[in-house]
């Protein structure tokens, strides 16, 4: 009987801790202002694409949200998930937007997915509104191909709002992408750089 009770009461604070982990983090939903940005080369001349489309939440810790000057370096809680259109990504250049939207596998893989695993304060903030510097870990998925990544992102904020940016390089090999060829025989390169700035807005209730 009296072990019952422990796995009784070792359940019971698990439902707590779970409750009280689910109401410590305050979530922001995308807003507009956001963009991103991905930078390659070619055989003759750099080229970029550009999305202001990024669909997804941000939970983080509700004590660093409440005073994040308050926070020691190290990991803090918080979730992260995005996807991104393919078809947002914009050239400029219908041909050449055709030729990425075909090595992406665009018809069945219509989305760029991410999320975070791991978020890590590098130096206690000095103001309230930032910036916060962070190092993160995630999973990216491309066309099918889901890769582990990490890069720094530095995080600011005005009234309700909180900025996300960065960058990383990643390469369309390591997603099975063969860069595209442009016209009369321009190879595109294999690296490409990634930048984003993703704004955000406290999630109001509904």
């Amino acid at each position: 009987m009296k072990k019952f009770r422990i796995q009784v009461l070792a359940v019971v604070a698990l439902a707590l801790a779970t409750t009280v982990w689910a109401q410590s983090l305050v979530k922001y939903e995308s807003k507009p202002g956001t963009k991103v940005r991905l930078d390659g080369t070619s055989s003759i001349k750099a080229w970029d694409v550009e999305s202001g489309i990024v669909a997804g939440t941000l939970e983080i810790d509700s004590a660093f949200a409440a005073d994040p000057t308050a926070a020691k370096p190290g990991k803090i809680p918080a979730q992260v998930t995005t996807t991104i259109p393919v078809r947002s990504l914009k050239s400029g250049t219908k041909a050449m937007d055709d030729r990425m939207y075909q090595a992406m596998n665009l018809q069945k893989f219509p989305r760029i997915e991410y999320r975070l695993t791991e978020l890590t304060l590098k130096e206690t903030p000095k103001s309230a509104n930032g910036p916060f510097n962070f190092d993160s870990k995630g999973e990216l998925s491309l066309s099918g191909v889901t890769n582990k990544v990490s890069f720094p992102v530095t995080m600011t904020r005005s009234d309700k709002t909180l900025k996300t940016s960065g960058s990383a390089s990643v390469k369309m090999t390591s997603y099975g992408i063969e860069p595209p060829g442009l016209i009369l025989g321009i190879k595109t390169g294999d690296e490409v750089k990634v930048t984003f700035e993703w704004v955000t807005g406290v999630s109001e209730a509904k």
